[in-house]
């Protein structure tokens, strides 16, 4: 009887062992959870306060194309050619968030016309698919007496807010062309003059970019139209 007796409780004593065993390994795993989850919620919070790259989320705005006016220059029926002032596409922030002009892109692409080398001398007119990037919307790198004249309230503050308009203009690049925010290229040449016109009648696509969280904010297209001489 002895002997059964001993042989009965052993297993028991293995049992309560390795249960005692189980739960300090699960206490332990738990406070490690625990205490993941608080670092998180610590480290979210320093970067939000700090202005760190969480508060990155995408702005929510309306932007439309009041109008478009333009034309090629140099090129085409005199009463569908336009210089390149006379090319002008004017957006409204309808509403949403302001946008911070230095961290916003826009791209316009249709079919359009640039100029390589030097007017007058030994340039050379292309024309084609054109593309024409803004990689912000400050008035830095940009041509002072058209882009600042053009936007000089919207510029005032580093803010396109609700109820704002901006004015892209076939002249916004900068004149050194190599410190020009405003960058230019018809089919697969990109050393231009990064200046622009597009073609009357046709159509052009119009996408605004915020450069920091990379996405896409409003995306419009609109039928260029002759300018009113």
């Amino acid at each position: 009887m002895r002997a059964w007796g001993k042989i009965r409780f052993k297993p028991l004593f293995v049992s309560k062992s390795a249960s005692k065993a189980s739960v300090s390994l699960i206490g332990s795993l738990l406070l490690l959870l625990i205490l993941f989850i608080l670092v998180g919620v610590a480290f979210a919070s320093f970067f939000n306060s700090s202005g760190g790259y969480m508060n990155f989320q995408p702005s929510v705005v309306s932007i439309e194309i009041e109008s478009c006016v333009g034309g090629l220059y140099w090129v085409g029926p005199k009463t569908e050619q336009a210089s390149l002032e006379e090319n002008l596409i004017v957006l409204e922030h309808k509403g949403g968030d302001s946008l911070p002009l230095k961290s916003t892109s826009i791209k316009i692409s249709g079919y359009g016309n640039s100029y390589q080398g030097i007017p007058g001398q030994d340039g050379t007119r292309l024309e084609g698919d054109t593309l024409v990037f803004y990689h912000d919307l400050s008035f830095e790198m940009k041509n002072p007496n058209v882009y600042l004249v053009n936007n000089k309230e919207t510029l005032e503050d580093g803010y396109w807010d609700a109820g704002e308009r901006l004015v892209l203009c076939g002249k916004d690049s900068a004149e050194s062309t190599t410190d020009s925010s405003v960058k230019v290229s018809v089919g697969k040449v990109k050393d231009t003059k990064d200046n622009y016109g597009f073609k009357v009648g046709s159509e052009i696509t119009v996408a605004i970019i915020d450069a920091r969280a990379r996405n896409l904010l409003a995306k419009r297209t609109v039928v260029v139209e002759r300018v009113n001489n």
